[in-house]
């Protein structure tokens, strides 16, 4: 149904308020076989993540975004007076243990949607599961295309694709007149190959020339045997496909053989924008925390008046803060059952959001429709629109 605009609606720093005055729907049970929640009941929301193994520092960013915008949903009067609560479950953001994870959400017939996992290569195994249990998936940090093209009505993500992200990369670069670029990829099927292929195909097309690319292993300690070899040929500049931690390592690694030319990659998050070499950095981001909206700066100061000792606030935390109202919101557009909040998916729209603003689903892909990137630099430490 219609919804008010988002502008009005995110003044100060309830922003889960807005959230949840977005619709005006019945709350009633959704004719399925799933039963509403008794009046003044919990919703419960899964959350399959890694609280331990190597991408535990995610799992404890999305913790702390989860448990803000559900403190502000409350505090506003949960789902038309139901509270709402998380229930976590240590998936590693294995794919092993998150089939596991979506097996025990399933079987929790309290559980009406499940967010996660960090990772597609997670993610993707387990959607299976949550198809047959009738259980919506919100991947909201899935990039991989396969997660919504491959899944079935029951797979959402609020995150932008790798081919979206790395044909935006190649065409920008090459709007910096720059014709010749060295790349760096992770060399995983679930992610880095199929975002360097979306970054060749598009370069290719556009006479960007890739002089060399290298395949290189997140593990890694030492990159600059491959580096050595892709710089070579001196390309004017180099392109990093990987994650936030490996790129820290690759980009000092990379002026340390002296290589001086524009770096782009990189991730907004602590151990690369810590990185002094890092410096400088660009990459087309979809969450500025340095942005002057208003609604952006409500929820950064909400993070961090909550966690004072977070210095940085990252697209991982908007993500999650914003999937937490994206999920409340559908609750409130179809009803508090499995079948009522994919019924609301299919149908919110304009949802406020910190990272794009507002968000309406494309029900075909069933990701954001038309989301924009802004091209960044890593500046002092903090990631700020890039006016080059």
């Amino acid at each position: 149904m219609p919804r008010p605009t988002p502008r009005a609606l995110l003044a100060g720093a309830a922003l889960a308020a807005a959230a949840l005055s977005l619709s005006g729907c019945s709350l009633a049970a959704s004719s399925g076989s799933d039963a509403a929640a008794t009046d003044g009941s919990t919703v419960y929301f899964g959350v399959s993540a890694a609280e331990t193994g190597q991408y535990a520092q995610y799992g404890e960013q999305f913790r702390m975004a989860f448990d803000l915008a559900v403190e502000q949903v409350n505090a506003a009067g949960g789902i038309d007076g139901h509270p709402v609560a998380l229930k976590y479950e240590d998936s590693q953001s294995d794919p092993k243990q998150s089939v596991t994870v979506a097996q025990k959400f399933v079987d929790d017939s309290d559980v009406i949607l499940a967010f996660g996992d960090y990772s597609s290569a997670a993610s993707i195994p387990a959607s299976p599961i949550y198809t047959a249990g009738g259980l919506v998936q919100y991947g909201f940090n899935n990039s991989n295309p396969d997660f919504t093209t491959e899944g079935s009505e029951y797979q959402w993500s609020t995150s932008i694709t790798t081919d979206a992200t790395y044909t935006w990369t190649a065409d920008y670069i090459k709007s910096q007149g720059i014709d010749t670029v060295a790349v760096a990829y992770l060399n995983s099927a679930d992610w880095g190959i199929p975002a360097y292929d979306a970054f060749k195909a598009e370069a290719d097309k556009i006479g960007l020339t890739i002089t060399d690319a290298e395949g290189v292993d997140a593990t890694s300690d030492d990159y600059r045997p491959s580096l050595t070899k892709a710089v070579a040929d001196d390309p004017e500049a180099f392109v990093e496909i990987g994650y936030g931690p490996d790129a820290a390592k690759i980009v000092t690694q990379l002026r340390a053989i002296g290589y001086e030319g524009q770096f782009y990659g990189g991730q907004d998050e602590e151990s690369f924008n810590g990185t002094p070499d890092a410096e400088g950095a660009i990459i087309g981001s979809e969450f500025l925390e340095t942005s002057d909206d208003p609604n952006v700066q409500a929820f950064v100061s909400a993070f961090q008046a909550k966690y004072p000792d977070q210095t940085d606030v990252t697209l991982f935390e908007a993500g999650a803060y914003d999937a937490l109202n994206v999920a409340v919101a559908a609750a409130e557009a179809g009803g508090i059952t499995r079948d009522g909040i994919l019924q609301g998916f299919q149908e919110i729209q304009d949802v406020p959001s910190v990272v794009y603003g507002t968000i309406t689903f494309d029900t075909t892909t069933r990701r954001v429709a038309s989301p924009q990137l802004t091209a960044t630099v890593l500046k002092d430490g903090k990631w700020v629109e890039y006016a080059g």
